[in-house]
């Protein structure tokens, strides 16, 4: 049975690394009950090219661009096809797959942040596209584009990392976080997935540099409490979304130099396949579209699948 609630836009370029991502799908079993739409843009051959039929001396060459373009239209069309049977071999359901090849409007990025405003419940990309990029850079500019620019969905970046349906999740007691926390309870809800619920502390500066003096003595008492009811919430929401208790574990990290570096030993440690961060933390900076701690993960864990919830 198709959960109404989940539809996942799914962009692929019908690259041998896109195809990594319907295998991801395949992989990761609450997935099954979600809907899919299958999202390509191609680029089609500019007009200019078209106009050199006007010119007896050209016909060759505007023959060649027509069988260019329906070639590439049609190995488009394979590849979604292709990935459509892969995904109800896995146990999809035929009819909650929608197969969507657009033509070029306002560039990739752009149109793929168009299509996302469409009444979807997530976006899923890989870091990197098929066309060939510099080794050095983990992110394709498509995919950078859409992390930065894409505050208004879910975004799930596929890694590498086998799924084994253990997802780390990040928790600071912001309202990104906690969000994150009721996207990952819809996305999981009635699996047998495990989630560690991790906080990091750096070592607490009692110090307020802004207002010029020492923070009142209760202010580390206050972070406990605020952080232990965050998880206690998180905890009780995802029960309630049908995860065993004995599947939901808490890990505090105290003293830590680097939240992000932290985040990812652990999940390195707990062997989690996927992080799940909030978009923003406690830290709101209005001039930056997605905080920084989820952003160096994404560029840190560079095989493991993040979410990263506005």
């Amino acid at each position: 049975m198709v959960d109404n609630t989940n539809k996942i836009l799914v962009a692929l370029d019908g690259s041998e690394r896109a195809f990594r991502t319907v295998q991801y799908l395949c992989s990761f079993k609450p997935f099954l009950k979600k809907k899919l739409v299958l999202h390509n843009i191609i680029t089609k051959v500019p007009v200019c090219y078209y106009d050199l039929q006007k010119e007896t001396f050209s016909a060759g060459a505007t023959s060649a661009v027509y069988a260019w373009e329906s070639a590439y239209k049609a190995q488009m069309e394979e590849f979604m096809e292709k990935a459509r049977m892969q995904l109800i071999a896995a146990g999809f359901n035929p009819e909650a797959i929608s197969i969507v090849i657009a033509e070029r409007k306002n560039g990739i990025a752009r149109d793929i942040m168009e299509e996302a405003k469409k009444g979807y419940d997530a976006l899923l990309i890989r870091r990197r596209g098929g066309s060939r990029t510099l080794l050095p850079f983990i992110m394709g500019s498509v995919s950078t584009k859409l992390v930065e620019k894409v505050g208004y969905l879910p975004i799930m970046l596929a890694g590498i990392q086998k799924v084994n349906h253990s997802l780390l999740l990040a928790l600071d007691g912001s309202e990104c976080s906690k969000r994150a926390v009721t996207f990952t309870a819809d996305m999981i809800q009635n699996s047998d997935c495990r989630v560690v619920l991790c906080s990091v502390l750096r070592d607490f500066n009692l110090y307020d540099v802004k207002a010029g003096k020492k923070k009142p003595p209760g202010f580390v008492k206050a972070v406990f409490e605020e952080l232990e009811a965050a998880i206690q919430s998180a905890e009780s929401e995802l029960e309630k979304a049908g995860i065993q208790k004995k599947r939901i574990s808490v890990k505090l990290i105290q003293g830590a130099d680097s939240r992000s570096e932290a985040i990812i030993s652990a999940a390195m440690e707990e062997n989690c396949d996927t992080l799940v961060f909030g978009r923003k933390g406690r830290s709101d900076v209005d001039n930056f579209d997605i905080g920084s701690i989820p952003w160096k993960a994404i560029q840190g864990a560079r095989e493991m699948t993040v979410w990263v919830v506005p």
